[in-house]
């Protein structure tokens, strides 16, 4: 109600006094006061209510002198008539404020005492019960691809490259021609040596009938000893002649061939690290690179914590080499697709690297569609260990919360409760609880956001579909609804 004020005057010695609150008080002889207060209940402010509340008043006295409209006030009465104003309009607030909290009460009550009548409906999860089992522990870790093998082509005889015979990153064969040297010196070569040769045969063969025929004279005694043997003598020089010639005539063949730079293992090229007509130095110029990418190794370390379970697992099957399954590795490429080849580990090293603590392993891959190229990055799996007995529970029942990782569990009262547990290995149905539960125990595995401790939970049947469970749910909201909505149409009639 807003504020009219009037000026005193002789003829009209009543006038209002308003406060916002509907506050109407009647004074004599009156002069207008206005002020801005804090509401105030106990103390100068109130924690609850924060608002201020504009106070207009008439302060009427019949012989008042007011000369400042503060607080300061020289009338006795003015000041006593002012301060039973502010405690009708304090006792009128807490008034209110009492009846508005007093029908929050009792709606509250009623609800309560209403509360304990309906019996909280079962929230229907679906569980599964644990039983101990035998489990394989898998491990995945980061490899690198590296070519089988790599042959690094290093020109064998000075010359000069005259041409290139294959296209830069096609595949080739072992034995394709890779490059041509300059063959005209060695070919001269061969030949001097074909003529070196020819010719120690043709003194082989005159020694020969000399040897015979002076074999024959010293027979009949026509001549002396010393004449046959020296002729024995020129015989057997001029045979290793021969062979000298014919060692010189291979090797000259061999530079000539070396010529013709031919692959000596199948796989992909690198570029060209020498251009043509350039001069080749024996075994020191590197013209290029093959590399061999079917089969491909994999380069992968285990902590030792897992080689150590992994070794130690081998040695109890005592299958170190005939356990296919134990080495075989999957490869997962950086795309998170598996690779249609299984590998297979062939070399694990003996000791630990002191600098990283793990141990370096091998796996060999067939890679007959040139997929794995070396150097790229993939992901190894393989099995580290059998764990006999094993309870293991699927992973979205596992709620970790930094701190502790729970699991939710069926009581024996039908309502569920929360669980520590430790956490261990992963593996392809589930992970391994190694403390915290027992053989029996049932697991809820659905409806973990909305469910809390202490809750009445009906376990599903198997075989129940999601579209019951969307209609269920949505059911629970609209009861939820109906039962707000007349929670506040009680607190409207109050």
């Amino acid at each position: 109600m807003p504020c009219r004020r009037r000026t005193p005057s002789s003829r009209s010695r009543r006038h209002r006094v308003c406060a916002r609150g509907s506050v109407l008080i009647r004074f004599s002889s009156c002069v207008p006061y206005c002020e801005k207060i804090w509401i105030v209940i106990m103390g100068r402010r109130d924690a609850i209510l924060h608002t201020y509340t504009n106070v207009c008043i008439m302060l009427c006295d019949t012989a008042s002198e007011l000369r400042d409209i503060g607080m300061r006030f020289r009338n006795d009465v003015a000041r006593r008539r002012m301060t039973a104003f502010r405690a009708l309009v304090l006792f009128s607030l807490t008034a209110t404020l009492a009846a508005c909290s007093g029908g929050e009460e009792s709606s509250g009550g009623g609800a309560g005492k209403s509360g304990p009548s309906q019996k909280q409906p079962a929230t229907k999860v679906s569980a599964v019960t644990v039983q101990p089992k035998a489990v394989q522990v898998y491990g995945e870790y980061p490899g690198r691809v590296e070519g089988k093998q790599t042959a690094r082509i290093i020109g064998r005889v000075n010359g000069v490259l005259l041409a290139k015979n294959y296209q830069e990153g096609s595949i080739v064969h072992q034995g394709d021609l890779l490059f041509t040297i300059d063959p005209k010196p060695y070919r001269a070569t061969v030949n001097q040596r074909k003529a070196a040769l020819a010719s120690a045969k043709a003194s082989l063969a005159n020694s020969r009938r000399i040897y015979n025929r002076t074999k024959r004279l010293y027979e009949a005694n026509a001549v002396s000893e010393a004449e046959r043997d020296q002729a024995l003598a020129n015989f057997n020089s001029d045979q290793a002649a021969v062979q000298q010639a014919q060692a010189n005539l291979e090797s000259a063949q061999i530079d000539l061939g070396y010529t013709h730079v031919e692959a000596p293992i199948t796989g992909v090229t690198s570029l060209r690290d020498i251009d043509l007509g350039s001069l080749v130095t024996a075994n020191q110029t590197q013209m290029t690179t093959i590399t061999q990418l079917d089969p491909v190794y994999v380069l992968f370390a285990l902590p030792e914590d897992d080689a150590f379970a992994r070794r130690k697992a081998l040695s109890e099957m005592g299958k170190q080499t005939s356990d296919a399954s134990t080495r075989e590795a999957t490869i997962i490429t950086g795309t998170g697709d598996v690779f249609p080849y299984k590998g297979q580990v062939d070399f694990t090293q003996s000791t630990i690297d002191p600098e990283t603590g793990t141990v370096q392993l091998r796996a060999v891959v067939k890679n007959p569609e040139n997929a794995l190229m070396p150097g790229r990055y993939v992901r190894t799996r393989i099995r580290i260990q059998t764990i006999e007995d094993a309870l293991v529970i699927p992973n979205e029942a596992v709620s970790d919360s930094g701190q502790r990782v729970n699991v939710f569990v069926v009581g024996e009262d039908g309502k569920a409760r929360t669980q520590a547990v430790t956490l261990g290995p992963d593996t392809d149905s589930g992970r391994v609880i190694t403390k915290g539960l027992e053989a029996g125990d049932q697991v809820i595995t659905s409806g973990l956001g909305t469910l809390r401790p202490g809750m009445p939970v009906e376990i599903k049947p198997a075989d129940t579909s999601s579209n019951k469970d969307s209609t269920a749910g949505a059911s629970a909201a609209g009861n939820n609804q109906k039962s707000s909505g007349n929670r506040s149409s009680a607190k409207d009639n109050q």
